[in-house]
């Protein structure tokens, strides 16, 4: 049998993964037929790994009624279809038919993309069909476009990941700076609750903005930008909007204005807002403080930490009355309770600096006493 000219000439490339055993089976029957693909171009070797895909899915019988047509008429008298098949690949003069016989159609760019993928196999055999499918599926049609315009090698990692996103994110800014299927659900993880969170997050403005994602910008920093601009929290405490003494912070605009009067890192937390997973308070009686609250299992709010202006000293009674009038709202604090007494000043003596409930009004340990002061004066 005579082989194409573009077999005679290349060097010898093995390859190893899922194909091997199947191509030793036909090689079995058809001798050469390893030797054949090892001097395969790019593009051939991909077409047969494809063919054996559909082995793998359809059995022997199936894919050599597939590739009939390119047996020659001398070799159709072959009963084992392991021959047949091993014959029609090797006598193909192009990959172009092998994809079609299997397949039953070439889609336009798959054959560029499967170039582009190199000499080896995809490691999962499912993957030759998922791309295929994404190259004539029409609900594809984006993801399709975005691989065959990729430039450069195409990876299997890439294949998977963009079967993945979400079809907002499919775009190359976003395909580039991924690098496993678990980035890309978190990716998608992020945009849900960008869109959920943030009113102006429509499709078509997102869409845009991944367009625009500049090329020195990484996807922490283009979804923070996002987040910053939150304005529907998934869940908030159930305080009255027209309450005198607390207000709760609904927005990203609204936290980074606490944290620039109150000279903290309030604009840090705005993500913990956007996944509701805590929610900031400001005191509004004088001196002002800034509380910030947990959401329990159970959908319940707790009370965790105050925060005076500059992170300053909080004076103990305002905080004592922000988290009893907290309290009265169903929003318990974060303490040791009554088991010990003066349990921040236990804490604090043998060295530990940040034992629950600190900042919230339980104890005055921070205010020395007054016969503390005549001691240390008598001392003097």
């Amino acid at each position: 049998m005579v082989r194409s000219p573009a077999s005679q000439h290349l060097r010898p490339r093995s390859f190893s993964g899922w194909p091997l055993s199947l191509a030793i089976e036909l090689d079995t029957s058809s001798p050469n037929f390893i030797s054949f693909t090892f001097r395969a171009s790019t593009l051939r070797r991909q077409a047969i790994f494809a063919a054996l895909a559909v082995l793998t899915r359809d059995g022997p019988e199936s894919l050599a009624s597939s590739l009939q047509s390119l047996v020659p008429a001398e070799c159709h008298a072959y009963k084992s279809p392991h021959e047949r098949i091993a014959r029609a690949v090797m006598a193909s003069p192009r990959a172009k038919e092998i994809v079609r016989s299997v397949f039953g159609a070439v889609p336009e760019g798959l054959l560029g993309v499967l170039n582009r993928v190199g000499g080896d196999p995809l490691p999962d055999p499912s993957l030759y069909f998922s791309l295929f499918e994404t190259f004539t599926d029409p609900q594809h049609r984006v993801r399709r476009d975005v691989l065959h315009q990729q430039s450069g090698p195409v990876s299997a990692i890439q294949i998977k990941i963009i079967q993945h996103l979400h079809p907002v994110l499919v775009h190359n800014h976003i395909l580039t700076r991924l690098h496993s299927v678990s980035e890309a659900k978190d990716a998608n993880a992020a945009f849900t609750l960008i869109r959920n969170a943030v009113s102006s997050a429509t499709e078509e403005a997102f869409r845009q903005s991944v367009e625009n994602l500049g090329d020195k910008t990484d996807l922490a920093t283009f979804f923070s930008r996002w987040i910053q601009k939150i304005d529907c929290p998934p869940t908030l405490p159930m305080i009255p909007e027209n309450d005198p003494d607390i207000v709760v912070m609904t927005s990203g605009h609204e936290i980074a204005a606490l944290g620039r009067r109150f000279r903290n890192c309030s604009s840090t937390r705005v993500v913990h807002a956007a996944i509701g997973y805590e929610t900031l308070l400001e005191w509004k009686p004088s001196p002002g403080l800034v509380a910030q609250c947990r959401r329990l299992t159970d959908g319940q709010w707790i009370l965790t930490d105050i925060h005076a202006k500059g992170n300053g000293q909080v004076e103990p009674s305002a905080a004592a009355a922000f988290r009893r009038k907290l309290q009265e709202l169903g929003i318990p604090a974060l303490s040791p309770g009554d088991l010990f007494p003066r349990a921040r000043g236990v804490l604090s003596m043998i060295g530990v600096w940040h034992g629950l409930g600190n900042n919230l009004g339980f104890e005055d340990e921070d205010v020395v006493d007054d016969e503390d002061f005549a001691e240390v004066g008598n001392a003097a």
